[in-house]
C-alpha cells in the first residue's frame, strides 16, 4: 500500500554542482547523504518538511520523478505486476533504502520506495516533541 509521497527527484550528473544549488542558493535544509558505486544521493527539506532527492545515479538526460512510499514493497510491487504495470527496473536495496522503477502509462517513471528501518526510526526520533 501506498503510505505518501517520499520525495521529488531531480537526476543530476554534477552533484556537488547541485548540492550548492539546493543548499546554499535556494537555502533549502540538508537532511542526508549517501554515496556508493552508483552516484552520490542527497536529500533536502523544503520549509514544510516535504524532502526533495538530488539523484547520481540515473542516467545522463533523466527527467525528475516522483517516489511513492510503501510499508512493503515486495508486495507492493508483486501486486502491481500483477496488474501488468510495466516494471522499468526491479527492487534493488542500497542497505539505506529498497526501490524499483515502474512507469504510468504515457511511460513516465515512478518510484516505489521502502525506506529502512533504521531510517524511519532514526527519522521518528528526530521528529518527535522534545519532552524538555
Amino acid at each position: 500500500m501506498i503510505k505518501k509521497i517520499a520525495f521529488v527527484a531531480y537526476p543530476t550528473k554534477k552533484i556537488e554542482e547541485s548540492k550548492r544549488f539546493w543548499g546554499e542558493l535556494l537555502g533549502l535544509k540538508h537532511k542526508f547523504d549517501h554515496t556508493d558505486d552508483k552516484g552520490g544521493w542527497s536529500e533536502y527539506d523544503t520549509p514544510d518538511q516535504k524532502s526533495i532527492a538530488i539523484d547520481g545515479f540515473s542516467p545522463a538526460g533523466s527527467r525528475a520523478y516522483l517516489a511513492l512510499e510503501t510499508d512493503d514493497i515486495e508486495a507492493e510491487i508483486a501486486r502491481l505486476k500483477e496488474a501488468g504495470v510495466p516494471i522499468h527496473k526491479d527492487i534493488w536495496d542500497n542497505e539505506v533504502c529498497k526501490m524499483a522503477l515502474i512507469e504510468d502509462p504515457e511511460g513516465n517513471l515512478l518510484m516505489i520506495h521502502q525506506i529502512s528501518a533504521e531510517r524511519a526510526a532514526a527519522a521518528a526520533a528526530a521528529s518527535a516533541p522534545s519532552s524538555d
